[in-house]
């Protein structure tokens, strides 16, 4: 067989020259190879500042007009808040203190008894004109105090009071009999004190079953009688003074009283209702 012949080897790559200015000698293990020269970095222009221009006087009188309602909004918002934490604070002192006071004086109302009613004088007649019954009446009512409070002095002012039959259950309504005026007093705390007063009346018109009836009752001396007083109370603690307010004493069961008509014998009391403005008292005894 005949021989391939050899194949041609690939040439050798060619070695790159040198660039002009760089040395072609290898450098000893000594030697440093030098740095290329540095570049200057080329700075950007600096940007040009337009100047402001200030704004058209229109437009600045609303922005101090502006400013001016915020700063105002702001310092009557901050008034109002310091206002009402004041008010608030003095009605927080205002509360504890009246607490104290409470818990310090221990202020109880006073009780009031009514005493058997005398002198009690009825006198039952026609009257000259008609057949109508009349009747001529004199009550004395006497109420008598007591103050429980040991710091707590009250005082009353001048008022009236008034007498009344006291109706039936039947339908028939009281029978007024009289007023009179009352005299006003000073209670002194841990005391007792009595208010008295003699209501009259002449020629009170009755109907034949209601003059029948309390003839027969003052005959028997179980008439009962209804009692109110209208006065004017103030309180006193201390030196300190309150004003006064309306008052109403107000007893339903009044009888009169046993053995003589001129009241020397005594009887059961009865206990009245103290109202303030038109309502009950409570007694926190």
């Amino acid at each position: 067989m005949a021989e391939k012949p050899p194949k041609p080897k690939p040439p050798l790559p060619s070695k790159p020259r040198p660039a002009a200015g760089i040395p072609t000698s290898t450098p000893g293990p000594g030697s440093r190879l030098a740095a290329p020269p540095l570049k200057k970095p080329t700075l950007a222009p600096p940007p040009q500042v337009l100047p402001l221009k200030p704004p058209p006087a229109h437009q600045y009188r609303q922005q101090q007009q502006q400013a001016h309602r915020r700063g105002g909004g702001c310092s009557c918002r901050r008034a109002c808040c310091l206002a009402t934490g004041l008010a608030l604070l003095a009605l927080c002192l205002a509360l504890a203190a009246a607490c104290l006071a409470y818990l310090y004086y221990r202020p109880r109302a006073p009780s009031f008894h009514l005493r058997p009613l005398a002198p009690v004088r009825l006198r039952l007649g026609g009257n000259s004109s008609s057949a109508v019954p009349a009747m001529d009446a004199t009550v004395g009512a006497r109420l008598v105090s007591w103050n429980p409070n040991e710091r707590v002095a009250f005082r009353y002012g001048d008022g009236e009071g008034r007498v009344a039959l006291a109706g039936d259950g039947d339908g028939d309504g009281d029978v007024a009999l009289g007023w009179a005026p009352v005299r006003g007093f000073a209670h002194a705390p841990r005391s007792v004190a009595a208010v008295a007063f003699v209501a009259t009346a002449r020629g009170v018109v009755l109907d034949d079953a209601v003059a029948a009836r309390v003839r027969d009752r003052y005959r028997r001396r179980q008439q009962r009688f209804r009692v109110v007083v209208d006065a004017h109370v103030g309180v006193r603690v201390g030196a300190l003074r309150t004003g006064m307010v309306p008052l109403r004493l107000l007893c339903d069961d009044g009888v009169m009283a046993a053995g003589s008509p001129d009241g020397t014998a005594a009887g059961p009391m009865s206990k009245c209702q103290v109202l303030l403005f038109r309502v009950r008292w409570f007694s926190l005894n």
